[in-house]
């Protein structure tokens, strides 16, 4: 495959065979699809013509995968003469969404209880004749330079990089498609130093718009919730984030954050419930060290990795409420000691998080039930909520508790201990709450 930009002097491209448009990898095909206005034989995209021209064919293994990815042959675009990639339907999506000539919507994807190879088939078959649609219009249409490159090379555009850059050799290789491939498939920091930072002093310069991401996907991968906390404290600051620094830092156990832990040392007395936590990595022993923010002194706790599913972020709805800082100057300042003030939308048989606490001195925890009833006062200002919590048994005296929330003070609870506010949960944190439930009843 023959591949040159702009500024690259410009190479011929040799005649492609049938099996290139389905499969890229030189596997042949099951049997390739061609797009409207082309021959089996390919000579009228191999034709030399001064306009460019595009073409678009359903990927070999798409078929097998149930995934919507796409094989794309383009000519005479964005200074390459020749590109052949593979991008998928959400790639598809973000060209198009440029152009501001109204589309017929893309055929709908199978619902997975439908799924079946003769609708998949059908729908790749469909979604590539539109696609092929849509990218004819987009060829004929006015989009820039810039929004090609975004298409062709995987990646944000990045206002820091010259134009000059694009003649380099380097660049030119980092510019084909399977290099962008090639940097997803690294999951390891050796392995993107090796590639990206000790081949040459050249490719080096040019590998760090598309190392960055990369370094920002591996700590994701890694450390979701530390990354959360990351992120909403980049957001607050408005400063961009060197994602391989923060992963040494991390990784060095220098970087300490404010998350919430489920089950709290897997005790009983924390059952269904998040609680505050300072976290930090420990590479040596491979798991977090949550040290919990409470009156008493406690040792903190090792969480494995394989249980990092156990910590999370604030909340986005807990963040608007309780405006979380990550490193506060004094304990008293933490947003778990704040009450989440306001009444949200509730229903019965709506999942909410309480902020209850034993003791008064310590922040609040988060505790999940349902809310059984709902009474607002006159002047709307507070609410009384009946809540139940089912992971105790009907006869416990901790199953059933009513409590006023609204105005932001902290009460003395019937069962012991002090309440806060509460929130409403979405669907997907009730899901994830699901996964904590006792499966016995908690009985003290």
């Amino acid at each position: 495959m023959g591949a040159a930009t702009g500024r690259v002097s410009t190479v011929r491209v040799p005649e492609l065979r049938n099996y290139q448009l389905d499969c890229p990898d030189g596997r042949c095909p099951r049997s390739p699809v061609f797009a409207k206005g082309f021959s089996e034989s390919t000579d009228a995209f191999n034709s030399s013509t001064s306009m460019a021209a595009g073409f678009v064919t359903v990927r070999n293994d798409a078929w097998e995968t149930y995934r919507d990815d796409f094989v794309v042959q383009l000519r005479g675009l964005a200074g390459f003469e020749f590109w052949q990639g593979v991008r998928s339907r959400d790639d598809f999506e973000q060209l198009f969404a440029a152009l501001e000539a109204k589309r017929s919507p893309l055929p709908r994807r199978p619902d997975f209880i439908q799924m079946s190879p003769w609708n998949w088939a059908c729908y790749l078959r469909e979604t590539r004749s539109e696609l092929q649609a849509c990218l004819d219009e987009a060829l004929r249409g006015n989009l820039s330079e810039e929004h090609w490159r975004c298409f062709l090379l995987h990646q944000a555009p990045v206002a820091s990089i010259s134009e000059d850059l694009w003649a380099t050799s380097s660049h030119a290789v980092l510019g084909l498609p399977i290099m962008g491939n090639i940097l997803g498939f690294l999951e390891e920091p050796a392995d993107v130093a090796r590639l990206c930072y000790f081949t040459s002093r050249c490719l080096r310069q040019s590998s760090a718009p598309l190392c960055g991401p990369q370094w920002e996907q591996m700590y994701i991968d890694r450390w979701p919730a530390l990354y959360q906390a990351q992120k909403y404290l980049s957001g607050l600051s408005h400063l961009d984030v060197d994602w391989k620094s923060m992963y040494r830092h991390t990784l060095a156990g220098q970087f300490e954050a404010l998350l919430e832990v489920y089950d709290r040392e897997k005790k009983l007395g924390f059952a269904m419930s998040c609680m505050l936590a300072k976290v930090t990595w420990d590479a040596q022993i491979n798991c977090y060290i949550a040290s919990y923010v409470s009156a008493s002194q406690v040792v903190p706790e090792r969480i494995p990795y394989h249980e990092g599913y156990r910590l999370r972020f604030c909340p986005p709805s807990a963040r608007e409420l309780l405006k979380p800082e990550l490193v506060p100057p004094q304990a008293s300042e933490l947003y778990a000691y704040r009450v989440a003030e306001g009444i949200p939308n509730l229903q019965p048989g709506q999942g909410v998080e309480l902020q209850w606490k034993m003791q008064q001195g310590s922040p609040f925890g988060w505790w999940f039930g349902t809310v059984e009833a709902l009474e607002r006062d006159a002047g709307g200002s507070r609410a009384r909520v009946t809540m139940i919590f089912d992971h105790f048994p009907s006869t416990s005296r901790w199953r059933r508790l009513q409590i006023v929330v609204g105005d932001g003070v902290v009460r003395q609870c019937a069962i012991g201990g002090w309440h806060g506010g509460v929130r409403a949960v979405t669907e997907a944190e009730k899901r994830e709450w699901a996964k904590f439930f006792p499966k016995e009843p908690v009985i003290f």
